[in-house]
């Protein structure tokens, strides 16, 4: 919510206490300070000292902070800051462009830990790094009292419609693809084609049962979007609120309950519960009432209960009079009663008696067509197990309960047949077999959990179809569910996976090369770095940490990774070498030639210097002292080139690997006579980082 937002009601927006404001603002300096100076950097400490100081004044009221992170604006507790407040604008950015939906810090953080994720945050994502959120999970830094929560591939896209105009524009799309962000947590190594919808959203939400932090963030933005629509007019926002409607009605109610008793005291449940009266579904606001009664420990009478849900009944199937009359009663009656909740029961006996009676007076409508059919079929499914017999009509029932995405639902009532029976074993194989798998996943919508339930059913016979689906199908949506489904079945699915190496379609080969990945041990003739030179970057990024598996080649495969124009790849080769801490004398020329002195982004440049401290090479140490020698004073020492980052990390090399050699020694010599404080810092230091 944006704090220069007055509410409708005359209240002023809640606003974040000034020590964690301060906080924020000291730590988008220290991310700012580690981006700019060189690693060991003498203000760099100072900088993490005052977070530290910050923190430990917040921890005497609390034992725990957590920081959603959106587009452009960091969410505590609800209260988002402001999107104008330059400095923490440009942090939530920061953060963002990272794919982090979650900062936390806990009690007891210490400064060590912080200049770690200084360290970490102050790379650019959106200079040719890779974001810290796109790593798998076990690679994304941890430490003991700071913990990072990212969002996943998937937000690159989102983040691109967040940030752009047209249809995108509007503030409640930006806050729903926000909320899409912070609850879309993945691994996987393939992106998906849109934001999102409810039901997926919905079911990701319950995943996440033990990430607090990711719980406060979409709160935030629940709370957020309730305010923003409850004003908001046209299609875009009318889209908007039906998917948060949707939303809430798919939460199960211990998730509902969950991230209601994450939404702060019982003020805040209030506005919120009176906020989304306003703007969403009636029956989503049922669903927020008795969620926010529950957790404020609030009473409503049964009858009132009774008469609310009778009239989202005919709110939602009346006739159109009934419906106005209906949705407005409702809205009117939730008003007074949340205004009210500090009564007990505010119905007399009398009242009560009659609203019993209106709430077992029978609907306008009775239920759709589309639900008694489903319920017909399903009978005629259960009756089939009962007489043990099943013939095209059973079948047919079965395709059409399947199409609906109730695959799972089938297949517990079949388990529940006793052992024995012919009718449970036919339908059975009718539900697990290739073409029903086929038939299943041509379903852009298809569930999960359905997806494995059949798939774990089938075994080994799954792999083929899945492999099919993940050549052909066009919703990526499905081919993540697919690729994560092939990954659970494990090793066996080696030889399928080969025999489809004949591909040329570039997505395709990515992801094979992707499942090869997962395979402990890669097949037996099988050549990885064939797909270094693939034309396809993203397939030559799959490839590379296959070939860098086979020793004999891994020089080569470095070499080539160094050469690839693709910075990506580039930064891929480096971060392999610095993890090794070595770097063979046979690639000095090349990450000299086509890094360091190739046309590159400066980020890279620095980057392939830095890298250089892992070598003793004197074809290193003398390129670097090119770069930082441009001639000779009159008396014939160094005469220093002027300050860039190349420039100061040649140094801090040159310091940290050569500060004892004879030809280095009169260049350090000036550095540290130098005016300029970062070059005097830049060799003021010593050791290998």
């Amino acid at each position: 919510m944006n704090q220069e937002t007055p509410q409708e009601d005359g209240q002023q927006p809640a606003a974040l206490p000034r020590e964690i404001i301060e906080l924020l603002i000291e730590f988008s300096i220290g991310v700012h300070r580690f981006a700019m100076y060189p690693p060991g950097h003498p203000s760099q400490g100072p900088v993490a000292e005052n977070i530290i100081e910050r923190l430990s004044q917040i921890f005497r009221e609390r034992g725990l902070l957590s920081i959603g992170v959106a587009p452009s604006q960091l969410i505590i507790e609800e209260i988002a800051t402001d999107e104008k407040h330059p400095v923490l604008s440009d942090l939530a950015r920061r953060l963002h462009a990272h794919q982090i939906g979650a900062l936390t810090f806990e009690k007891g953080a210490a400064v060590p830990q912080v200049i770690s994720l200084l360290e970490t945050l102050a790379q650019n994502p959106e200079r040719g790094g890779k974001p810290i959120g796109s790593l798998p999970a076990d690679e994304i830094p941890t430490w003991e009292h700071v913990a990072l929560s990212p969002l996943g591939y998937d937000r690159l896209h989102l983040q691109d419609l967040a940030e752009g105009d047209g249809e995108y524009s509007n503030r409640a799309t930006k806050l729903w693809i926000g909320l899409a962000q912070a609850a879309m947590a993945s691994e996987d190594p393939m992106d998906w084609e849109s934001t999102p919808d409810a039901g997926s959203l919905a079911k990701r939400i319950q995943e996440n049962r033990e990430e607090g932090a990711h719980d406060k963030a979409i709160v935030g933005y629940l709370a957020q979007l309730a305010n923003e629509l409850k004003r908001s007019t046209g299609d875009d926002s009318q889209e908007i609120r039906d998917q948060v409607s949707t939303l809430i009605t798919k939460l199960d109610k211990a998730t509902l309950y969950r991230l209601m008793e994450m939404g702060g005291d019982f003020s805040q449940r209030k506005r919120f519960l009176l906020d989304a009266n306003q703007s969403l579904a009636v029956d989503a606001v049922m669903r927020i009432l008795e969620a926010a009664a529950a957790t404020s420990e609030q009473t409503i009478s049964h009858s009132m209960t009774r008469l609310l849900t009778k009239l989202a009944v005919h709110a939602e199937s009346g006739a159109a009079r009934v419906r106005d009359q209906a949705d407005t009663a409702l809205r009117d009656n939730v008003k007074e009663l949340v205004e009210d909740w500090e009564l007990a029961d505010p119905n007399p006996d009398a009242y009560t008696l009659m609203l019993d009676d209106m709430a077992q007076s029978s609907p306008v409508f009775s239920p759709s067509s589309m639900d008694a059919e489903l319920a017909g079929r399903d009978r005629l499914v259960q009756m089939a197990l009962e007489v043990d017999a099943v013939g095209p009509t059973v079948k047919r029932a079965v395709l059409e309960l399947m199409d609906e995405g109730r695959v799972g639902h089938l297949l517990k009532m079949i388990d529940g047949d006793p052992p024995g029976k012919n009718a449970a074993a036919v339908l059975r194989e009718f539900i697990t077999n290739p073409n029903q798998l086929r038939r299943l996943l041509s379903r852009d919508d298809v569930e999960s959990e359905a997806l494995q339930v059949v798939v774990d059913r089938m075994g080994d016979e799954a792999i083929e179809p899945l492999l099919d689906v993940l050549a052909d199908s066009e919703a990526r949506a499905v081919r993540r569910k697919v690729f994560d489904c092939l990954v659970g079945i494990g090793p066996n699915i080696r030889d399928p996976v080969m025999r489809r190496f004949d591909e040329s379609r570039w997505y395709v080969l990515r992801n094979l090369l992707a499942l090869v990945q997962h395979l402990e041990e890669i097949p037996e003739g099988f050549d990885a770095a064939a797909y270094m030179r693939h034309k396809d970057a993203r397939v030559r990024r799959e490839a590379f940490p296959l070939a860098l598996r086979d020793p004999r080649g891994r020089v080569r495969t470095l070499a080539a990774g160094l050469s690839d124009p693709d910075e990506r790849l580039v930064r891929m080769a480096l971060a392999e070498i610095q993890r090794v801490g070595a770097l063979q004398e046979t690639l000095v020329p090349t990450l000299l030639n086509r890094v360091v002195r190739g046309d590159r982004d400066p980020e890279i440049q620095i980057l392939g210097i830095h890298t250089l401290v892992v070598t003793q090479s004197s074809l290193a140490r003398d390129a670097l002292l090119d770069a930082v020698v441009v001639g000779r004073s009159l008396f014939g020492r160094p005469k220093l080139a002027a300050n860039t980052g190349e420039v100061i990390m040649a140094l801090w090399v040159l310091q940290s690997a050569w500060s004892g050699d004879p030809k280095v020694l009169p260049v350090l010599k000036v550095a540290r006579r130098s005016r300029d404080p970062e070059i005097k810092a830049a060799v003021s230091g010593g050791g290998k980082r």
